[in-house]
């Protein structure tokens, strides 16, 4: 199924809904307009792109949560992806969520709103 930023931005905007508003102010300042990427998928065969759709972009940590339909899609399809680098695949299926919070939650982004004890990280998966 093809998707519109459109579309995107209303399916991203019902996700913010159901998140506690300390997380959804801070993921809305972080929010990108939706735009579409092919990334690699690691699992099938050489050369096979599936498309994700940015929606937020953290720069300081070079992280990104997209959204697919496709990939580990739609049981997982909130990622938790690099915007450039070396590893711009779609990775492993522990970088990929059920919800958008839970994807921000688990993202560097969320230290800013949700500090860690000291000495503890969330748990970074990209």
């Amino acid at each position: 199924m093809t998707r519109t930023a459109e579309e995107i931005d209303r399916l991203v905007e019902s996700a913010l809904e159901a998140t506690m508003p300390t997380e959804a102010a801070r993921i809305r300042a972080l929010r990108v307009r939706p735009r579409c990427e092919l990334r690699p998928w690691d699992y099938g065969a050489p050369g096979d792109t599936h498309p994700c759709w940015v929606v937020l972009e953290h720069p300081e940590s070079n992280t990104a949560i997209v959204y697919s339909d496709v990939g580990f899609g739609p049981k997982m399809p909130w990622g938790l992806l690099f915007i450039s680098g070396e590893h711009m695949s779609m990775g492993m299926d522990s970088s990929w969520f059920t919800s958008l919070d839970e994807a921000f939650r688990n993202s560097w982004a969320s230290e800013e709103v949700n500090p860690h004890q000291e000495g503890e990280s969330p748990s970074h998966v990209v």
